[in-house]
Order: C-alpha cells, then structure tokens, then sequence
C-alpha cells in the first residue's frame, strides 16, 4: 500500500513539474528581446558609420549578421544530432522497468479441497532487458550513411547560401550605388534647368525671347524637380534593401561608397567553355543531387536487407518480491531471430519504388547539370548585352553633350530658341541615366555570373573532387562587342556639365551641386 503511495506522489510530482516547465510565450516579451537583440548585435560589431561602407565591408557584416544565413547556419547544426541519432542503433539498446501493483483480492486456489495462495496480493517487479544487434545485413550502416549524407546536403545548402548572399548584397550595394549618383545628376540637371530658367526671363523681359520658350524652360524645371524626387525615394528604398540584407535595425543610417566602380574585364569568348566547367565542378547543388543519389541507392539496399531474418542478441535480468519463490532475480540470455515475412508483399514492392527512386535521382542530376550550364551561358549573355549596351549609350551621351555644349552657348546669343534648349537638356539627363542604369546593370551581371560559377572552391564538398563532365552540348557562344565603336569612343572624352561657365557659380567649393 506505501507503495502505491509512494508511486502516486511521485507521478503527480512530475506532472507538476512537466506543467510548470511548459513556459508561455508572449509577443510583448518577444518585441522586446528582437530589439534589444538587434541593437546588441549592432554594438558587438562596432561599425564605424562616420565612415562610407565598402561593398567587401558590407559583405562581411552580411556574412556576420545575416539573421537569414544565421538560421541557415544553426539548421546546419542539427543534422550533428541526426547523425549521433543515427549511429545510436549500433549501440545496446537497454531498457528498465520496475512495477508496483495490488489485486482487489487474495489470489486463491483450491488444490484437494483445500485452499492455497498463488501469490501475494501485493507485488512487485523489476526488469532490466537489452538488445545487441548482431547481423541485420547493412540496415543500421546504409541508415548511418544517409544520416551523413543529409549532413553534408546541409552543409552544402548552407555555402550555397553564402555565394547568393553574397550576390545579393553586392547586387543590393551596386544598386544603390547607382541611385545616388543619379540623384546626383538629378540636381546638376536641376540646377541647369533653375539657369536655363534665368536666361530665358532675361530674354524675355529684353524682349528677345517669346513667352513660349520660358514656359517650356518652366515646364523642363518642373520635371528636373520631380525626376529629382523621385530618384530621392529610391535611393531610400535600395537603401532599405541593403540593411535587410546586412540585417541593420529599421531605420539605421549608413553611408556607401558611390562612386562608380572600375568596369570588370569582359570574358572572351574562348572562356565560356571553362566558366561552364568551373560551374560542374563547384557549384553546391550538383554536390547535393550526388549526395540524393546516393542516398536513393543506400535505401534501396536498406530495404533489401528486409528480404533476410534478423539476428540480435537478447540479455535480460528480472526479480520478483513474491515471497514464495525461492529464486525470485534471475538472468535470461539468448538470440531472437525475427522476420517480417514480406509483409504480405508490402516488402517487394516498397523495394521496386527505392529501385525507381535510384532511376529518378539519376536523370535529376543530368536535368540539373544542363540547367546550370545554360544558366552559366545565360549570364555570359545577359553580361555581353549589358556591355552593347554601355557602349552605345557612351555613344549618345557624348553626342547630347556636345549637342547640348553648343546649344547653350547658342541660347545665350539668341540664336536659339528655350524650346530647343529645353529639349536638348532633357535628351542629355535621360541618356545619362539610362548610362548609369546599364553601367550598374553590366556589374550585377557580373555579380549574377560569379554565383552561376563560383570563383572559388566549395567549402564542405567532399574531399575527393568528382571527374570533369566531358562538354557535349554546344553551348551559348556570344558573337563579340562591339569592339571598334569602343575603340572609337576612347578617343572622345566624356564631358561634364559642370564645366559650363554658368554651372560654376551654382556649384559648391567642391564641384558639388548645391539644394535648391
């Protein structure tokens, strides 16, 4: 009866512990820990924001502070345990129990008319039993390798990650790189329209202009100001994008480099073969699809191993508190030899579906391997357009300035009309723009081209590299740039605007547009 008692409190004791355990989580707690935590992050990687970020600065924070990569990294950790878990079944797998019980009434017998007690009313019982496995013809091994297997796979998608934010980041900084430099041109453009505005009041207040072409000057000042405005918003809004990626807290300042960076090397044409074969050779998922392989084969041979009995060792040791037995502990040891018998087939064809799963991750890896090598191709594509288009942009922007240089001048002597001028400006504000946006579009191709075949080795790939695939597709072969109209345009120098004698006096001490 004590017990019962005991074993009463005792589980009435751990469902009270259990229900005390269970911690509520609240939303205001958890607002309050995501901001302290955030701003703490912040302080530990002591940023210098008086300073302009770099794009390797920036890409070094994302790879410290990036709560998207953090997660990824930390999911990576707990295929460490799958692994540990998987390996447990080469172990003993004891097991104990100990049991206390009491019958509503005595255990009675008649033998001879006489009456006898089989057993106590109260009993109890303790078991200790283990299972070795002995022969299971590989199931236990094929289950550990697709453990690590699965380990490598996250690795694998961890470094993956890494390449694409990365990309992203540098992407992101390019970006916003180019908006301000827009929102740059966008108040010299305004500040030449305000002077080109001056001009034409004076021309007509002397007589020498029409009301028309000041309008068309007012009308010009107007769109400089809201193309100026809108650049502005988008200059915000890209430099929300970068902290996100860098994991910033909402509303943290920070300033970049913006100047525009040094155009990367086109790559030859003689190159794309070798850009295809470095993307075979190293990029992650191609690693991940031979690991599914593998492990579609591993499965199937698990399976197979249901086909054969099962041998393990059993070991147990038991004691009774019956007090008429006189050996009341013992040991038991022996084998147990066990089979499923097919289960009524569900074996055989369980084993024909791993058998076609081994088929399917086959033909995957093919499909995958020609989608990388045409994405590989696609950004030597989207990279040779990119750099067309920068070339012939140049073209025109030389063409507006000097056409905008000469009317200007022109304007000034009356001899021609604020229509023209107007139309001329705005004709050289927007192939500057469009410069600028293809300028920054040849880069993040660039960027594009680098995760599509990664520069440098993959970390957490095997250490046995895999053989080279011999190329047998044609491939993309991009027809050369437009080299001569390069060489044309080196020879002409890109003029600014404000080496205008009438810009000079709207510009700071440091050739830097004031607001207006």
């Amino acid at each position: 009866m004590r017990g019962i008692r005991l074993a009463t409190l005792l589980g009435a004791l751990g469902l009270l512990i259990l229900a005390g355990c269970a911690a509520e989580v609240k939303r205001a707690d958890e607002t309050g820990r995501f901001k302290g935590e955030m701003q703490r992050r912040l302080a530990q990687m002591k940023i210098d924001f008086s300073a302009p970020l770099s794009s390797d600065r920036c890409v070094a924070i994302a790879l410290r502070n990036s709560l998207d990569y953090r997660v990824k990294r930390l999911r990576e950790t707990l295929q460490d345990e799958s692994v540990r878990i998987a390996f447990s079944d080469f172990l003993p797998n004891p097991n104990a129990s100990y049991t206390v019980s009491r019958r509503s009434n005595r255990a009675l017998t008649a033998i001879g008319g006489l009456e006898t007690q089989m057993e106590d009313q109260s009993q109890r019982a303790f078991n200790a039993q283990g299972f070795v496995p002995i022969l299971d013809w590989g199931a236990t091994y094929y289950a550990y390798q697709n453990a690590k297997d699965r380990r490598v796979q996250e690795r694998l998608a961890v470094e993956r990650a890494r390449q694409t934010l990365i990309r992203d980041v540098r992407s992101a900084y390019a970006k916003l790189a180019s908006l301000e430099r827009r929102e740059h041109l966008a108040q010299v453009v305004l500040l030449a329209a305000r002077e080109l505005l001056r001009t034409a009041q004076s021309l007509e207040r002397a007589g020498l202009g029409a009301r028309a072409d000041t309008a068309t000057v007012e009308a010009t000042l107007a769109e400089a100001a809201l193309q100026w405005s809108n650049i502005r918003r988008g200059v915000e809004g890209a430099r929300m994008t970068l902290g996100q990626l860098l994991s910033f807290p909402a509303g943290t300042s920070f300033a970049i480099e913006s100047a525009t960076p040094p155009r990367r090397p086109l790559p030859a044409v003689a190159q794309v073969s070798q850009l295809e074969e470095n993307a075979l050779a190293r990029r992650p998922e191609l690693f991940i699809q031979d690991r599914q392989q593998r492990i579609a084969v591993d499965t199937a041979r698990q399976q197979f191993t249901r086909f054969l009995p099962q041998v393990d060792g059993v070991g147990s040791y038991t004691w009774l508190s019956q007090s008429g037995l006189t050996n009341p502990g013992f040991f038991r040891f022996g084998l147990s030899i066990t089979h499923s018998l097919l289960n009524g087939g569900k074996d055989i064809w369980q084993y024909r579906l791993d058998r076609k799963a081994v088929k399917v991750e086959e033909e995957r890896t093919l499909l995958l391997s020609l989608g990388i090598l045409y994405e590989v191709d696609l950004r030597v594509l989207q990279l040779y357009t990119a750099y067309d288009a920068v070339v012939t942009s140049e073209a025109v922007v030389n063409a507006q300035q000097e056409a905008l240089k000469q009317i200007i001048s022109r304007y000034r002597l009356g001899l021609e009309s604020g229509i023209d001028a107007s139309r001329t400006l705005a004709n050289t504000y927007l192939a500057r723009l469009q410069l600028d946006q293809i300028q920054t579009d040849y880069e993040v191709a660039g960027y594009e081209l680098d995760a599509a075949s990664p520069p440098e080795a993959v970390r957490g790939a095997p250490a046995s590299a895999p053989a080279k695939v011999p190329q047998t597709l044609p491939g993309f072969r991009p027809a050369p740039p437009l080299d001569s109209l390069r060489k044309m345009l080196e020879a002409v120098p890109m003029i600014d605007l404000r080496q205008y004698p009438e810009m000079q006096e709207l510009l700071g001490p440091q050739g830097a547009p004031q607001r207006p």
